[in-house]
């Protein structure tokens, strides 16, 4: 997401980024923290049953009118100020875009509506500032209402941006706590260079990109899918409300969050080589749900498509490099050379041509084909196969090291 600034005789555009950071909090400021998000959640369960019974006596109740209830609140209940306004406010704003989704849904043809729920304990993890007030940080700690001394944040890498921060949340995760402080920064003007690339998304191989180039399958679930299965079989093994389950649950979701890192971390690596080695970059659109659907739902969901495409697109921003999303339909039948449409199954990986005599590989031809039809004049006549370059894509070393 990005927004244009006008500022006297030039343009700026600036970016909303996230930058996630872990917390290292001591044994009393975690149990601070825990209060902290048990205090939001009955906020929000309470606002919730607000709305509800203000609708069956035909009173609407928004936003508005519940902020100022808080603020009444607040004057009547000594705990309720303890706490810092904009982080109480943040957690209204949040059931009032919950509702916001729910008629939106509603007017969308087969999508379901889904009314906002009541959280429990188990489905509650986060809290945040809508707005960076009541909250300090020095690029070394926190500090805010309702904690204990400074809350040390791990700094891992440097805070983009000229270091004002807009809101800040934070949330609970199987390895402790974290912090996602949203900033504004600069992104780079358009790049006016010539390198192009076309790139084919799949399953057996990630990426085809139209150089020759490729990015090799992590395929993260299924070479943790042993182990997912025997935590899974300890769970449903245990006895439900015992100590020995919650121990197996938080096992589980262990294994998914390292699943989940693994991915992400690929993820992560490909499309920085991809905005850093080339100026255009052309992608196919992809009806993502409808193949998630599919007999090939389980490697869909593990390739994790939409996230490759999300994060490409907000660093090609960042980096002033052009993207261009292409409707790729019939781009692994026609031929890159001729357009000769060349009919083929799903088990048919090469690509022959009868009327120009072209034989490549059925993800290079349609990574070229994604790439002419980009708008571009690439010269791809040189290429042939898909082969591992070391300049623009990952090593085989890097993505193996990741799935370690």
């Amino acid at each position: 997401m990005a927004h244009v600034v006008s500022l006297a005789r030039f343009t700026l555009l600036l970016m909303i980024l996230t930058y996630q950071y872990r917390l290292l909090p001591s044994k009393r400021q975690h149990r601070a923290l825990e209060a902290l998000l048990e205090s939001q959640r009955q906020l929000y369960n309470a606002a919730l049953e607000e709305r509800i019974g203000a609708y069956r006596r035909g009173v609407i109740r928004g936003y508005i009118d519940q902020t100022r209830g808080l603020t009444e609140w607040r004057h009547s209940d000594p705990d309720a100020a303890y706490l810092p306004v904009n982080l109480q406010r943040a957690t209204l704003k949040r059931l009032d875009e919950a509702y916001k989704g729910f008629f939106r849904r509603l007017k969308q043809k087969g999508a379901k509506a889904g009314f906002p729920r009541f959280r429990g304990k188990g489905w509650w993890n986060s809290f945040g500032f809508r707005e960076f007030l009541g909250i300090s940080f020095d690029g070394a700690r926190l500090r805010f209402k309702g904690m204990p001394g400074a809350l040390r944040v791990h700094l891992h890498r440097p805070l983009g941006g000229d270091g004002r921060i807009r809101s800040c949340s934070f949330k609970r995760d199987t390895q402790g706590w974290k912090i996602a402080l949203i900033v504004d920064v600069e992104a780079a003007s358009s790049s006016t260079g010539e390198r192009m690339v076309g790139i084919d998304l799949g399953i057996t191989r990630f990426a085809a990109l139209s150089d020759g180039g490729c990015i090799p399958s992590l395929r993260a679930a299924r070479r943790a899918y042993r182990r997912l299965r025997l935590a899974q079989r300890a769970l449903a093994r245990k006895r439900p409300g015992s100590a020995s389950r919650r121990k197996a649950r938080a096992g589980l979701a262990r294994a998914y969050t390292d699943v989940a890192h693994r991915r992400l971390n690929q993820l992560h690596q490909a499309t920085a080589r991809i905005v850093r080695d080339y100026d255009v970059i052309a992608i196919e659109t992809l009806n993502i749900k409808q193949l998630a659907r599919s007999m090939l739902a389980r490697d869909v969901r593990d390739a994790a498509w939409a996230k490759f495409i999300s994060l490409l697109r907000y660093k090609a921003e960042k980096a002033g490099a052009r993207l261009i999303e292409v409707n790729s339909k019939y781009s692994s039948q026609d031929c890159s050379d001729c357009g000769e449409r060349v009919s083929k199954e799903l088990e048919d990986r090469q690509h022959q041509c009868p009327r120009c005599g072209l034989s490549i590989d059925r993800d290079l031809n349609a990574a070229r084909n994604i790439l002419k039809w980009a708008g571009v004049r690439p010269d791809l006549r040189n290429v042939t196969g898909c082969g591992m370059r070391a300049g623009g894509n990952l090593s085989r070393a890097s993505t193996e090291s990741s799935a370690d």
